[in-house]
C-alpha cells in the first residue's frame, strides 16, 4: 500500500506538477496585468487642512512672503496665513501681530495681521485663510509651490 502511493506521489510529480506550475504561473501574470501603476508626483504640495489657534498660543511668526506668514504655536503646531490680497512690505516686516475680536483665529474670521511695512507705516492685511501642516519646512515648500505657480 505505501509502496502504491509512492508510485502515485512520483507520477504525479512528474506530470501534474509542472502543468500545475505554469497554471499558477498565467494566473500570477494576469494579476500583474491587471495592476494599474500609480505615478508618484514628487511635486506635490504638502497635505494642509484648515486650521484655527489661540493669539495667547503664538510663540513665532514669520513673513515669508507678501501674502503669506508662517505662525508657530504651541504643541509644535505649524500655521500657513494667506492674506485676502498682496500686503506689500509683509514680506520684510516689523512688529506683527495678529488682531482679532476673539481669542481664537481660523480662516474667514475678521482676523488680520498688523505690521509695520515699507517706511515704518503700520499696516493691517486681512487674513483669508489659515492651515495647519506639519511642520515648518512643509509650510516654506507650500509657499514656494503657490509662488512658482503665481497663486
Amino acid at each position: 500500500m505505501i509502496l502504491m502511493k509512492n508510485i502515485l506521489f512520483v507520477i504525479f510529480a512528474t506530470f501534474a506538477a509542472p502543468v500545475l506550475s505554469q497554471q499558477s504561473e498565467k494566473n500570477s501574470n494576469t494579476l500583474l496585468d491587471e495592476v494599474e501603476e500609480i505615478p508618484i508626483d514628487f511635486d506635490a504640495p504638502p497635505a494642509s487642512e484648515a486650521g484655527c489657534f489661540s493669539v495667547r498660543g503664538i510663540r513665532n511668526f514669520s513673513s515669508l512672503h507678501d501674502s503669506y506668514l508662517y505662525v508657530e504655536g504651541r504643541g509644535n503646531t505649524h500655521y500657513l496665513l494667506t492674506m485676502n490680497r498682496v500686503c506689500l512690505g509683509l514680506r520684510n516686516a516689523q512688529a506683527v501681530a495678529i488682531q482679532n475680536h476673539r481669542d481664537r483665529v481660523c480662516s474667514n474670521s475678521q482676523a488680520s495681521v498688523s505690521y509695520r511695512g515699507v517706511g515704518g507705516r503700520m499696516e493691517i492685511c486681512d487674513i483669508k485663510t489659515i492651515e495647519k501642516l506639519e511642520d515648518e519646512k512643509a509650510v516654506r515648500t507650500l509657499v514656494n509651490i503657490r509662488t512658482r505657480s503665481g497663486r
